[in-house]
Order: C-alpha cells, then structure tokens, then sequence
C-alpha cells in the first residue's frame, strides 16, 4: 500500500511518545467523580469550581497538594484558582507511600468567545444552542483548555499527551481543545487489554482527536460528531514498522480495511464483556484513501452504536 502522504507528515507529531506504560496505584484515588487507578492523569475544570478528592477505599488516608495548600485527603473539597492554566496537584498516600499526579487544567470560560466564534485569535465556531436530542453529552462546553507550547506535552494518562487531541486546523499557539476524562480511560483500558493478550503496543497515534465546530463542519463531518465534544478519537497502532500507517493487525501482508476490523472486534469484544462499564460507546471502522490509512473511531457516549 502507498503511504497517504498527509499521515506521513503528521506521524511524527501524534504517534506515542514511549512504550506501553502499565504502572497502577495499588489503591485508586477518586478526583471529581472518576476513579483513578494510574500515578499520573489529568481533569479539566473551570475557574475556581470546587471537586473532590479522595481514596477509594476508605481505611487508606493521606495527603494532597494542590495551589499552594497541603490538606488530608477527603478532609475537604479543593478549589480551583481563579487564573486559567494547568495546575499540578500531587496525592500521596500515607500507608503505601504512592504518590499521585493529577495535571488541574483550569479552563479558559467559553464566555470569553468572540461573536464570530474566536478565542485569542483561534477559531472555534459555534456550538448548536439546544443540545442534540436534548441530552446533556451535547451541551456547550462551559470552557476550553488552553494549549501551548509549553504544556503540550503535558500527559493527560500514562501514554497520552495534550498535544495529541489538538484540532488539525491552521493557526499558532494559543489553541484550545475540549476532552473528557472517560476518553482517557476507555483508550487507556483498550491499550492495557491489547498488552495483556500478547499484543505488545506503545500506544495510538490519534489521527483526530478534538475538532471545533468551524474545523468540523470545514471537512463536512455530521454536526453531532463525539469529536466535537472531545468524547472520541480516531486511532490506528503503528510500530511495526512506524510509517505513519496501521500495522497489519491480522497478518495477512496487507495494510487495508481488514486491518481496522481486526482492531475494532478486539474492542467490541471488550465491550460485549462489560469491560467499559458507563464508558461504552460508538465504534467505526474506516479504509484507506489517499489521505489516510485504514483506523478506527472509538468514543465514550454512553451507549452502543456501531458502524
């Protein structure tokens, strides 16, 4: 198969920076809703909104770090800084010793939009003003996080970093994304399940991450795309060789369509067995064309769709 030239250019940027990080807390820790099993994960709030912290089992008891002030974990809710940026806050847990780093990305207010649909010269566009089957995954984000060169890197989950789920539109730093923590987990939770059966992967290389409305309907995707909502992620594994395309999934010699399917039954096996829990959701299986390679949509919608 001839390498699409636009997924050579990008392969550098987007694919996984290490191999496969498997590390796990030996008692998660609960920030703002969800459970958190690994030493290093990211959530994304607005200024000064107050969230929780806490163990999830309830005999483990420590410390947590966060703008400034040193609490008892679970002792109180945190609040966010008034100034949007990313913010570390760091849980120790007394009994184990582990330690925790949750990457706070305070958000920029989506109030801050220009009429014509801009934030600090970058082009967002605009969200429907009633939400898609009036289910609140559709609602307007009350904010952005703000990405530039300097926290690009920032890993969101072990084998996930910030620049990865950046829009693909033009335009310099500052630009901004909309993500969702269950996303993280669902990718996370696909990756650990691939290394378990023997399928020894690094990582995804996210050939489409978040998309603002402007950039979204500019390729003429569905208005009520997950990626949108920063609920979704196209992916594709690319080590053997790295060339910015699929690997041959089934071993048949080819790169094409079979080889998305191959990922995509691995997923939907997950998924058939309740391994997603609440973080079930759609999967696609897409070919090649001259642009790109064969890869696979994977969102956290909440219910099961399939195409």
């Amino acid at each position: 198969m001839k390498r699409p030239l636009l997924t050579l250019l990008f392969a550098c940027l987007l694919a996984p920076a290490h191999g496969w990080d498997g590390r796990r807390l030996s008692v998660p820790v609960v920030v703002d809703g969800h459970t958190v099993t690994y030493p290093e994960f990211a959530i994304y709030v607005m200024p000064e909104q107050h969230f929780s912290v806490h163990f999830r089992d309830a005999l483990n008891g420590g410390t947590a770090e966060f703008a400034g002030r040193t609490i008892a974990v679970g002792e109180s809710a945190m609040q966010a800084p008034k100034a949007p940026g990313l913010y570390p806050l760091t849980i120790t847990n007394s009994a184990s010793g582990e330690v925790a780093t949750i990457h706070v990305f305070v958000m920029v207010a989506a109030a801050r939009l220009t009429g014509e649909g801009y934030l600090n010269g970058y082009r967002i566009g605009a969200y429907p003003s009633q939400p898609l089957n009036d289910l609140d995954i559709y609602q307007a984000p009350p904010g952005y996080v703000e990405v530039t060169k300097d926290n690009q890197h920032t890993p969101l989950s072990p084998n996930f970093r910030l620049g990865q789920f950046v829009t693909k539109q033009p335009g310099g730093f500052p630009k901004y994304v909309v993500l969702r923590a269950s996303l993280l987990l669902k990718l996370e939770s696909i990756l650990a399940q691939l290394n378990a059966s023997g399928r020894a992967t690094g990582g995804f290389v996210i050939m489409s991450g978040y998309r603002t409305p402007w950039y979204n309907h500019s390729i003429g995707n569905v208005p009520g795309s997950r990626h949108v909502w920063g609920g979704a992620a196209d992916i594709f594994i690319d080590e053997h060789p790295a060339d910015g395309v699929m690997d041959d999934l089934n071993g048949d010699g080819n790169i094409d369509q079979e080889d998305a399917l191959w990922l995509a039954s691995f997923i939907d096996d997950m998924s058939r067995r309740g391994l997603f829990g609440e973080r079930v959701g759609g999967l696609g299986v897409y070919g090649s064309t001259a642009a790109h390679g064969p890869f696979v949509h994977v969102d956290a919608r909440g219910t099961r769709a399939r195409w």
